[in-house]
C-alpha cells in the first residue's frame, strides 16, 4: 500500500511542476506579446507559432515515445518498415501492480530486411537479438512441458474457462494465448489467422520475453508478431 501512496504523490508532484512549467512559460510569451506592436507581424506570428508549439509537443513527444516503444519490440537486425495493426487493452490505473494487459501486433518488414531473414534459413534464431538459445523454431512446441502447456493451452484442464469450445487435442493459435488470463482483446480473424498460420507450420521462429509475452518472426511472410497477456 506504502509503495502505490508514494506511486501516487511522485506522479502528483511531478504533474504540478508541469503545469508549473508551462504556466511560467505563456506567462513570459504573454508579457512579450503586450511589448510588441500591431505592425510587429512577424514577432508576433512567431509567439503564436512558440504557443502552439508548446500545446502540440507533449502530444507529439507522447506519440513518438509511444511509437518508438512500440518498435523496440521486435528484434534487432530486423527494421519494420510499418506497424501494419495493433491492438492494445488494459484494464486497471496502467502502472499499478496487478494490472492486465493484452495486446496484439503485426509488423511489416522493410522487404532488405525480409530478403536478409529468409536468406538465413534454419540459423536465423541465431542471428536474432537475444539470450542464446531463446528462439525456438515453429511449429510452436506446444505439448513439450508444462511450462509451454501453460502458455498456449492453459484452460485445456478446465473447459469451463473457455470462452468456445476447443477438442482436447488442438493446435496452438495467438487467441488462446491472448486468453491466458481472460483479458482477450477483439483482434480481426483474419489476423488470427495469418499469426496461426505462422505458429503451426515450419518456417517461423518464436522467443518467450517480459510480461508474457511471445515474439514470432516469420520470414516467409515478411511480417513479426507480437503478442502478450499479462
Amino acid at each position: 500500500m506504502s509503495f502505490i501512496v508514494f506511486t501516487l504523490v511522485v506522479l502528483a508532484i511531478c504533474a504540478l511542476l508541469f503545469i508549473a512549467a508551462i504556466a511560467i512559460f505563456f506567462l513570459g510569451l504573454r508579457r512579450i506579446w503586450r511589448r510588441t506592436q500591431p505592425n510587429q507581424f512577424v514577432l508576433r506570428s512567431v509567439i503564436i507559432a512558440c504557443g502552439l508549439g508548446a500545446i502540440a509537443l507533449p502530444y507529439v513527444a507522447n506519440k513518438v515515445g509511444e511509437r518508438n516503444y512500440v518498435l523496440a519490440r521486435v528484434p534487432e537486425p530486423l527494421e519494420v518498415a510499418e506497424i501494419e495493426y495493433r491492438l492494445e487493452e488494459s484494464w486497471g490505473v496502467g502502472f499499478m501492480p496487478g494490472d492486465n494487459e493484452t495486446g496484439f501486433v503485426v509488423y511489416r518488414l522493410t522487404n532488405g530486411s525480409a530478403d536478409w531473414a529468409r536468406k538465413q534459413g534454419s540459423q536465423l534464431g541465431n542471428m536474432l537479438s537475444g539470450a542464446k538459445g531463446a528462439w525456438h523454431e515453429t511449429p510452436v512446441d506446444d505439448r513439450g512441458d508444462e511450462a509451454a502447456i501453460s502458455q498456449w493451452h492453459h484452460y485445456d484442464h478446465d473447459p469451463q474457462m473457455m470462452t468456445i469450445d476447443r477438442p482436447q487435442r488442438h493446435p496452438p493459435t495467438i487467441f488462446e494465448y491472448l486468453e491466458k488470463y481472460g483479458f482477450t482483446i477483439p483482434i480481426e480473424e483474419r489476423r488470427a489467422s495469418e499469426a496461426d498460420r505462422s505458429i503451426q507450420s515450419s518456417g517461423s521462429f518464436y522467443s518467450y520475453g517480459e510480461g508474457g509475452s511471445v515474439t514470432i518472426v516469420d520470414p516467409g511472410r515478411g511480417k513479426v508478431y507480437f503478442a502478450y497477456a499479462g
